[in-house]
Order: C-alpha cells, then structure tokens, then sequence
C-alpha cells in the first residue's frame, strides 16, 4: 500500500484522521463497539456483568449526548441499563461533581452505571473516584483492559470485524503512548538523600542510581500528570543523570511496588511511577549555573548536553520554543 500522511505524520490507521484528544479517541471507541459485536459485549460485561446477550443484541450507542445539564462522552444504552462513559487521556478521572451531573440521566432509565475510562488502573481509580454518586454506581474501564479485549478477540474474529479490530488497536497504542519519541524535552529535578517516609533502605537519589525508577506525588503539586520522555537528575549544584523514560504508571500507594517503604499519610497516597533507561550523556556533571534549590524545569535534551550549564539550557530551550 502507498505510505499516507497527514501534516507530515504518518496515517497508520483510519482513526488517525480523528486525532488524539478525548472526544476523538472516545468516538473512536464507540464507532469500533458498533461494529464489532463482541467487542462490545467484552467491554460492557466489564462494567455491568449482568448484560445478556439478548441486552447486547438490542444495545444502541451515542456520542457526545447534550441534556439539561452537560454532554456526556459515550452513552450505550441497553434494555434494562444505561451506561454513561466518560472518558480522559492519561491518568486522569473524572470529578465527582462532573459525574454528579450525569447520574439524574441513569436514574431516569431506572438502572445503570457511570464508566470512568482512562489510563489509571483499577487500583487507582478505586482510590480517587467515588464508588457511588447519588445512588448510582461508579465504575472503572481502563484502556489497558480495552486493550486486552482486543487481542483477545481479534483471533476469533474474521473479516470486517477483524478489520475494525486490528484499526481500533493500532490507534489506541499510538495513542497511549508516552509523549511522541521525538520530543525531547526533559524534566529535570533535583534529589536529596532523604528516604521516603524518612525511613527504608534506600534514600530518593538511590532510587535513581541504583533502581532506575523515579517516582513523585500525582495530582498535586504542579507535578506532571502526563509523563516526560526524558528525565535529568541533579544534586549537589550539577546535573548527574540523564535517562529516558521506559515505562510509566499511576499507583495508589508507593507500597504497591516497593512494600518495604514506610507507610505514611505521604507514601501511601498516588503516586507516578516511571521506570528509567540506561544512563544517557552527558556523563560529566553539568553545572547547574543558577541557585535553582529543588525548581523543578523543563529543558530540550539537547541544549542540556551541548550548554556549559543548566541555566544555559534552560535560556536556551526557552528561546528555540520561543518562549524567553
């Protein structure tokens, strides 16, 4: 086939021609349920298990539903339930207020449930979203499970269905990706010899040289809520360590991946979690230039390994986004 792109960036699915925001990767979604059956019954059994297969042959789908009060992302509407999506990218759920203004539309269908879809896990919605609003129940789809639908289902799947399929898993990776390869701008903070909890085995800076992970409070704090490509370390007045980062994820707990860190009202609440590459250049110190203390910066990646010092790298970065 003939390669296609769009404002230079290649066309590797149909649903590329949407874009990448919420609304778009939820019409995405709901045009792949309407035409792919047993996708739609995977994901709907998921957040109400009691659907029949009599309900799911009956189902109807809406996008971008407008009442009195709101617009709703996905409604799927069965004989005996109501289900209301609503949809983020990345990590994010909806507030309990922004629910609050659906739940009056389940009530009137007489059953149903409110669907937070995002990237979090389950762990971390049960932690961060309501369980119920005003009578209704909330429940939690994670794209990663949608994921997991799709390649189960795609080997028992033959023609156009498989088609949808096979488009609709393409997107949704490109989609949940960290921030495209190409960015490279990277998010450089500062590490003490502290522990968390002021306890443990391993001090914040250990973390980093010697677990390669590094990890912050999330939903607070002006902390990122989506993740960097790339991450700098400093301390003691110069920049140390550079690497990308390989994998990211929410957890409800700091606990949940490294059990022997003290439990406190700190490490116990959400946090993000990014497992690190192998060290990248520059491997000497790069002096910081500027009294930053614990700022914490954005600077391109490659203005921290050409620039005499951080300061630098940062004026400089600024200046090619154009922005100082």
């Amino acid at each position: 086939m003939a390669a296609l792109t769009r404002h230079g960036t290649p066309v590797s699915s149909v649903f590329d021609l949407l874009g990448i925001d919420e609304n778009d990767v939820t019409a995405a979604l709901g045009f792949a349920l309407a035409r792919t059956p047993t996708l739609l019954g995977a994901v709907v059994r998921r957040v109400w298990p009691a659907a029949t297969d009599a309900d799911l042959g009956a189902a109807s789908l809406a996008l971008e539903v407008r009442g009195e009060i709101g617009r709703t992302d996905l409604e799927i509407t069965l004989p005996r339930a109501l289900l209301i999506v609503e949809a983020k990218r990345d990590w994010l759920l909806p507030t309990e207020s922004q629910l609050r203004t659906y739940a009056p539309r389940v009530l009137a269908h007489g059953a149903g449930a409110l669907v937070t879809l995002s990237q979090a896990s389950i762990e971390l919605a049960q932690v961060l979203a309501p369980s119920t609003v005003d009578g209704v129940p909330v429940t939690h789809l994670s794209w990663r499970d949608v994921l997991s639908d799709l390649g189960d289902i795609r080997p028992v799947s033959r023609g156009q269905e498989r088609t949808w399929l096979d488009e609709l898993t393409t997107y949704l990776q490109k989609v949940m990706q960290l921030r495209s390869i190409a960015d490279s701008w990277t998010y450089c903070v500062v590490l003490s010899d502290d522990r968390p909890g002021d306890g443990g085995e391993r001090t914040f800076r250990e973390f980093v040289t010697n677990d390669h992970a590094y990890f912050h409070p999330y939903g607070s704090g002006g902390w990122p809520t989506e993740p960097p490509n790339f991450m700098a370390f400093r301390w003691q007045g110069a920049v140390r360590r550079v690497h990308r980062v390989i994998k990211a994820e929410v957890l409800p707990s700091l606990l949940n991946r490294w059990p022997d860190i003290l439990a406190t009202q700190e490490t116990t609440r959400p946090h993000a979690v990014y497992d690190l590459g192998p060290q990248l250049p520059p491997t000497d110190p790069v002096p910081n230039g500027a009294p930053y203390r614990a700022s914490r910066l954005w600077v391109l990646l490659d203005q921290l390994q050409t620039e005499p010092t951080l300061a630098a790298a940062h004026a400089s970065s600024k200046r090619l986004a154009g922005t100082g």
